[in-house]
Order: structure tokens, then C-alpha cells, then sequence
């Protein structure tokens, strides 16, 4: 619950400095409509030009500020004087360039100098006395949620100087421990890791696996061996070059993004989808005795199992999980026999007779997912991601394999795409790292259409 209000309150930075700006405008603007501040014949100013010209200065800058990462939601504050100065300067020559070519459109009488120039001054002072305060609560906000930072090492004492930059750096209690101490450490109490010295790629690899589904921030800083097969960034800490290493580019703004997208599409989804939600509900029911809607536990983001939805396409005294003992007998015979066409973690049943005859049919459509949008809706699930799959299932995943539950399970995916129900889990997962490692907007964009495309084709 803490973390989320520190989020929160980050979240909130932008908004600010939006307001902010608008504030400056409308003190500059009084300013400079006092009478006695310039004993000059002045010409008037237009004011609704004026809104106009604030509101396109604040916009531009909150956006120059997202592109050049002033607002990162997990990033340190070292650069933050020369970040903050060239989004100023960058938004001089964007609000430059709209007054020239908004002449005639946007403004007729003109932008006051005076307003330019003071609003220029003004708003770096103010932005930077506010930022002073937000850094400083958030630190506050950071301790009291009892932000500590974790460093392994071989021999620490070996690399004093490095590890006083870190705590110079960051100002929060700082533990150490040992390589051989790395077995019987909780990692969800700390909010950054450290890696310091040469370790070899297993020993990377072991300690990364064990962060991974803790809030924490991994960085390894060596000139020996690092990950390849992870997302990772430079990053300066002071003078030093750490590595950092996360699963997926799904980080900070990212999420938010892609939440946003999820709560839109959804939304749509549902209000395409009602009609055949509720047509399906009754063909289902009439088609064979039973619930209309078949409910699993799965496991989505961070091992969390969470009730999942679809609608029902077997026969219920033949389903796991609602037929009893003699449908998990039936399912481990079929499992044993020459239907399953898909050996490994994930089987596939060829002519599965527990499918009803509408079940072939939704399955072949993926209509049985519709339910899901509700889930992707209330936040358990997403329009893109990996493969819910069960608790029995995921048990034998192999090490590598658990980085598909670093985010949120699909109701369509990477796999859906180029692999359908056709390919082995070890080629399924490869595919689902590759969307969690590159994943981008347009990489969602286009699986969700791409899905459309597989749909009809039927396979």
C-alpha cells in the first residue's frame, strides 16, 4: 500500500508542473499589467490569446519532459539540473516555433515580449523550488516506507570507494552480505540490489532469478561478465557505470501505458462484445447441462493465482475441476495415449471427446475468451501478454521459463500469433520472452490485429 501512494504521488509530478506554468503565466500576466511597473504607453494584451499561448507552453514542456525522462518513475535525481534545462531549452524552440507558424490562426495581436521573457525566468525558478520540495517528500516517503538498499559481494571491503558513491548517492541504509549468504536472503525487503564485482553469468543469473518478482531494482556493477539474455541499461551512479537488468521494458510510464490501453480496449471489447456474450450464454446452456461459464485457477504476474474465466466448452462431467475423480482419471489417460499430439508441459488432445459440439466451434473462434474482457477490465489480465497457464503446469516450468510471469497473462499473445496451439511450450516460451524483452505499443498494436487474422483463417 505504500508503495502505491509513493507511485502516486510521482504520478502526480507532471500534473503539477502543468500548473505550475499556467500559475506563472497568470502572475507574469498581472505583472505585467500593472500600471506603475512600466511608465510607458503599453499596448493592451489579448487575453484569450494569452490562454491559449500558456496552455500550448504547459503542454509542450510536460511532453519534452516525458521524452527526455524528467518524469521516470524509478530513476535517481543525479542529472536532474541539466534534464530540467534542456527541456526548458527544448520548449523555447517548440513554443518558438508554434507562435511563428500560429500567426494569423492561433494569435493576431501577438505574445507580449515582456510575457515571454519573464514566463522563460519565472517558470525555471518556480519548477525548480518545487521539484526541491517533491524530491525532498518523496525521500521522506521512501524512508518511511523503509528503503534499504542491498549490496553482494565476493569481498566488499575490497571496493570501499564504489560503495560510498552508492550510499552518497542514494541516502538510504545500505546492507551487505556475501555471495555465500545470497541462498538464505529475502530479497523483498530491499528496494535495490547491487551486484559488485566480476561474477560469472550463473551466479548473475541465480541472483537475478531470485529478485524478479520482488519490487526491486537489480544493478550489477563489474567489467566482467553480464546478462545478454534480459533487458538491461547503463545507468550513472555518480561517476560509476551500473548495469541494470529488468525483465521487460515494461517499466514506469510503460505500465501506465499499456494499463490505459487495457481499460480502453477492454471497455470497447465489452461494448462490441455484450450482444454475442449474451447469445453464446444461451447456446451454451442449451447445448449441454452445466454452468455457462467454466472457471480455472491460473497464475498470472508474480505467481499470483487468480480465478479465470471462459466460456464452458466440455462437457462438465468430463471437466477437470467439476467432473471429480473420474474426469481427472479420463484427462491423465488422454494425456497418456496417442491423442496427445504435444508432449511436454502443455499436451494437446486431437479430437478431444470431452469438447461439446458449440465448444469446438468457440474454441476455434477463441469466442470462449470474451469473459476475459471483464478480467482485463478489472486489472487481473491484459489484452496482450503470456499464456495464463495452471498451477500444475507452471510447477514444472524450468528457471528461465518463470520470467513469463514478470507481467500480467493475455487474453491473445505473441504465441496466439505465430504459434497458436500448434508448437511446443519450449517454443511458446521463447516467443512469449521475446514480446516481454521488445515489447513496445506497436508490438501490441500488432498482435491484437494480427489475432483477428488467425482467427478467421481458423487455425
Amino acid at each position: 500500500m505504500h508503495t502505491n501512494r509513493i507511485r502516486v504521488f510521482r504520478l502526480l509530478r507532471p500534473f503539477m508542473h502543468f500548473l505550475i506554468i499556467l500559475v506563472v503565466f497568470w502572475l507574469t500576466y498581472r505583472l505585467r499589467m500593472w500600471e506603475n511597473l512600466l511608465p510607458l504607453n503599453i499596448p493592451l494584451i489579448n487575453v484569450d490569446e494569452l490562454k491559449i499561448f500558456a496552455l500550448c507552453s504547459a503542454f509542450i514542456f510536460v511532453v519534452w519532459g516525458w521524452i527526455k525522462n524528467l518524469y521516470a518513475l524509478d530513476t535517481s535525481s543525479d542529472n536532474y539540473v541539466k534534464t530540467l534545462s534542456k527541456v526548458r531549452v527544448y520548449r523555447a524552440i517548440s513554443i518558438t516555433f508554434v507562435s511563428y507558424f500560429g500567426q494569423g490562426l492561433l494569435f493576431v495581436w501577438g505574445i507580449s515580449r515582456f510575457v515571454i521573457i519573464s514566463t522563460a525566468l519565472f517558470t525555471y525558478l518556480f519548477l525548480f523550488l518545487f521539484d526541491q520540495i517533491w524530491y525532498a517528500i518523496d525521500y521522506m516517503l521512501q524512508r518511511r516506507k523503509g528503503k534499504k538498499i542491498l549490496i553482494v559481494s565476493h569481498s566488499p571491503l575490497d571496493n570501499g570507494g564504489i560503495i560510498e558513491k552508492i550510499q552518497e548517492n542514494f541516502a538510504f541504509p545500505t546492507e551487505f552480505i556475501e555471495w555465500k549468504d545470497v541462498e538464505n536472503t529475502d530479497f523483498s525487503h530491499y528496494s535495490m540490489t547491487v551486484a559488485l564485482g566480476n561474477f560469472e553469468k550463473e551466479g548473475l543469473q541465480i541472483l537475478f532469478e531470485k529478485i524478479r518478482f520482488y519490487d526491486t531494482r537489480f544493478f550489477h556493477i563489474s567489467e566482467g561478465y553480464f546478462l545478454e539474455d534480459v533487458v538491461y541499461k547503463a545507468e550513472k551512479i555518480d561517476s560509476i557505470i551500473a548495469m541494470e537488468y529488468k525483465h521487460s521494458k515494461l517499466d514506469g510510464w510503460a505500465v501506465i501505458l499499456k494499463r490505459i490501453c487495457d481499460i480502453v480496449g477492454s471497455i470497447i471489447g465489452i461494448c462490441i462484445g455484450i450482444p454475442f456474450m449474451l447469445v453464446i450464454a444461451v447456446i451454451v446452456k442449451l447445448d449441454s447441462s452445466g454452468p455457462v461459464i467454466y472457471k480455472s485457477k491460473r497464475v498470472g504476474k508474480g505467481w499470483k493465482v487468480f480465478t479465470f474465466y471462459k466460456f464452458r466448452t466440455m462437457y462438465t462431467h468430463m471437466s477437470v475441476g467439476y467432473g471429480g475423480k473420474e474426469a481427472d482419471e479420463l484427462y491423465q489417460k488422454l494425456i497418456e495415449s496417442d491423442a496427445n499430439n504435444r508432449k511436454g508441459i502443455l499436451p494437446k488432445i486431437k479430437n478431444d471427446p470431452r469438447i461439446t459440439r458449440v465448444g469446438k466451434f468457440l474454441r476455434k473462434t477463441s469466442l470462449d475468451e470474451l469473459p476475459q474482457l471483464f478480467q482485463i477490465f478489472m486489472g487481473s489480465m491484459s489484452l496482450v501478454g503470456p499464456r495464463p497457464h495452471l498451477p500444475e503446469e507452471v510447477a514444472k516450468y524450468e528457471p528461465r521459463m518463470k520470467r513469463v510471469l514478470s507481467i500480467k497473462p493475455w487474453i491473445t499473445g505473441y504465441s496466439q500469433v505465430f504459434g497458436r496451439d500448434n508448437i511446443p511450450f519450449e517454443e511458446e516460451a521463447k516467443l512469449e520472452l521475446y514480446y516481454i524483452q521488445n515489447w513496445s505499443l506497436a508490438m501490441d498494436l500488432y498482435v491484437i490485429f494480427a489475432t483477428f487474422g488467425v482467427v478467421f483463417k481458423g487455425k
